[in-house]
């Protein structure tokens, strides 16, 4: 690395090194630093796949709906003439590789699990994973997420020489106890992609190098969305490098120098809104390693929901040193349930009413994004540990989360128990009216699906012709139902249940219904 060991002998000339002795000692230790960074180079190629990706509609056949992660291969069909095979759709073929997108993905595991960007393969027809060597297959979405731009794609078959990548435990900010942050502004870093298509042929990544520029940057791209629910992106998630990451750079892996990753560079968040010489990744911390351990077990990826609104900032405004003062609680809210009241002063001034929530599991917030990053990724089911003041006195209160609606596309092939052909979702993605007109957060948990041609799907037909309305079931067999889990608990094994059922589209039509 040329450019590395002339810096680095150049720092060292401008510190004194002037005698040949000390000179020769200085490129020994550069050299050693060089053999270094190539091991870890070498170390982790096996780890980095090229992808490409089409959305041609002249694929023949349609998706499935209700498996549209099962993308399939695309080989000549036995027999002569080759029916309606095309070659040019061929992503096998290297000679499309021009008129398909592209990009790069880590390995999560030698069976075939592959972590890369949602955008990349967002709309996919066919994908094509080619690894280490140049081997490549066909790969399916395995579990895809929209907020969090991460998708994970399952290989339709094993590939040779593949290995794991080693993914650290990355911390951006003090933690609770004092812990020092492992990732921060100036690490040098390592990025391993395919930009420019380079290396696909053969399956060997491109390595570049740089450091970290910041750690907490935004994505600016798109329009500001004043809720809760916008992109992680946009809520001071990102690491920002000086690292060449190009076109062909997303999805790839952002090392430290002991190899491990500690991002998944994503060049379409850009605050330039185009790529450059340098670029953007998702940090693998704990936020972000909890979302792709949901993805790589094909599951849904649950947004944590608490419950409160503020007065006197938006989610993108600094805040005081005191933190964010809470204006409204939603009632049946988690923040509700666990005592936490509004009607503090604007600003962020304790004027003696309402809770301000001065940091969320140890991390002060900085900003209205902060509380919104740490409660979302947090994830539904978990709880957060908020620091509140309130009237002088400083607490903790511990607060299990449930969910929040989510407006982003996402796929997910591993769903939760079904219960004679019922599924069930959070109540909480839902909002009723109150008496007084207000929203509120209603107990239960909500139809979500009825499989067809089951019992509970006949029994549901039987009460509801029209499919017009909004059932909570608030329990099963004389028992609450808070949470999806609860509910897969008093169903499992069971050959018969009752139901109670509160119709939302219809206040006060309650009934029991039993299954099957």
């Amino acid at each position: 690395m040329p450019r590395f060991v002339s810096l680095l002998l150049a720092l060292a000339t401008t510190c004194g090194v002037t005698h040949a002795q000390d000179d020769r000692a200085t490129r020994e230790k550069v050299r050693d630093i060089e053999k270094h960074l190539r091991q870890v180079i070498d170390d982790a190629e096996a780890s980095v796949v090229a992808i490409s990706v089409s959305s041609s509609p002249r694929y023949p056949g349609k998706i499935d709906p209700a498996n549209p992660g099962k993308l399939g291969g695309y080989a000549a069909p036995s027999g002569v003439g080759g029916g309606a095979f095309d070659p040019r759709l061929d992503l096998a073929d290297l000679a499309n590789l021009a008129d398909t997108p592209f990009g790069t993905g880590v390995v999560l595991d030698a069976d075939g699990l592959i972590l890369t960007t949602y955008h990349l393969i967002d709309g996919a027809r066919k994908i094509y994973v080619r690894g280490a060597r140049g081997r490549g297959c066909y790969a399916d979405i395995y579990a895809a997420d929209a907020r969090s731009d991460l998708a994970v794609l399952k290989l339709q078959r094993p590939l040779p020489d593949l290995k794991p990548m080693a993914i650290a435990a990355g911390r951006l900010t003090t933690g609770p106890k004092g812990e020092k942050p492992t990732v921060g502004r100036g690490m040098w870093v390592v990025a391993l992609g395919y930009p420019d298509a380079a290396g696909f042929p053969d399956g060997i990544p491109s390595a570049s190098w740089g450091i970290l520029s910041a750690v907490r940057r935004r994505s600016l791209i798109g329009a500001p969305d004043e809720t809760a629910k916008k992109p992680l992106s946009q809520l001071s998630a990102l690491l920002q490098t000086d690292a060449r990451l190009t076109l062909g750079s997303s999805g790839a892996p952002l090392l430290n120098l002991d190899g491990e990753m500690i991002g998944l560079s994503t060049p379409a968040a850009a605050v330039t809104g185009a790529e450059t010489a340098g670029g953007f990744a998702i940090p693998m911390d704990q936020n972000f390693r909890r979302i792709v351990a949901t993805l790589k077990a094909g599951r849904e990826v649950e947004y944590g929901f608490l419950g409160v609104r503020f007065t006197g900032t938006t989610p993108g405004s600094r805040l005081l040193d005191n933190g964010l003062t809470i204006s409204d609680v939603i009632p049946g809210s988690p923040a509700d349930k666990c005592g936490l009241v509004g009607g503090g002063g604007r600003g962020g001034f304790d004027t003696g009413v309402g809770d301000i929530i001065l940091a969320v599991d140890g991390q002060p917030l900085r900003e209205q994004d902060d509380l919104n990053l740490q409660v979302g990724a947090a994830l539904a089911g978990n709880p957060v540990r908020l620091t509140v003041l309130r009237q002088g006195t400083r607490r903790v209160v511990e607060v299990p989360l449930t969910k929040v609606g989510n407006d982003f596309a996402y796929l997910a092939t591993v769903k939760s128990p079904a219960a004679f052909g019922l599924r069930v979702d959070w109540g909480s993605v839902l909002t009723v009216r109150a008496g007084g007109g207000g929203p509120t957060l209603p107990d239960g948990v909500c139809v979500r699906e009825l499989e067809p041609g089951s019992p509970a799907a006949a029994k549901f037909k039987a009460i509801d012709p029209e499919s017009k309305g909004a059932w909570l079931v608030t329990a099963v067999d004389g028992q609450p139902v808070p949470d999806p889990a609860r509910f897969a608990s008093l169903t499992a094994g069971k050959d018969t249940v009752t139901l109670r059922l509160t119709d939302l589209a219809s206040p006060g039509r309650a009934r029991d219904l039993i299954l099957p």
